[in-house]
C-alpha cells in the first residue's frame, strides 16, 4: 500500500496511448498503472486515448509509468 504523500510532493502526468480499441483495454492499462509503487491514482480514458496519473516522484519516475503501459501491450505516444 502506498504511504500518504504531502500534496506538495504529488505530481500529475498525462500520457497519450495508442492501440486501445475498447474500454476493456483502458481498464487493463489502468489496473497495471495502479499497481505500480508510487502511483496514487491512475485514470485511463479510452475515448481520449490517454492516462492521467497522480504519483509520488520520490517513489516512481515517469519512464516507469510508460513501461507499465507498454507492458500491457499498448504504445506510449511521445509528445514533440
Amino acid at each position: 500500500m502506498n504511504k500518504p504523500v504531502n500534496e506538495e510532493k504529488r505530481k500529475n502526468i498525462v500520457i497519450s496511448i495508442s492501440g486501445m480499441s475498447c474500454n476493456h483495454c483502458a481498464q487493463r492499462v489502468e489496473n497495471s498503472l495502479n499497481k505500480v509503487p508510487g502511483v496514487l491514482e491512475a485514470i485511463v480514458s479510452f475515448n481520449e486515448q490517454k492516462a492521467i496519473i497522480k504519483y509520488n516522484p520520490e517513489e516512481v519516475e515517469p519512464e516507469r509509468l510508460k513501461d507499465a503501459i507498454r507492458s500491457t501491450g499498448y504504445e506510449v505516444v511521445e509528445q514533440t
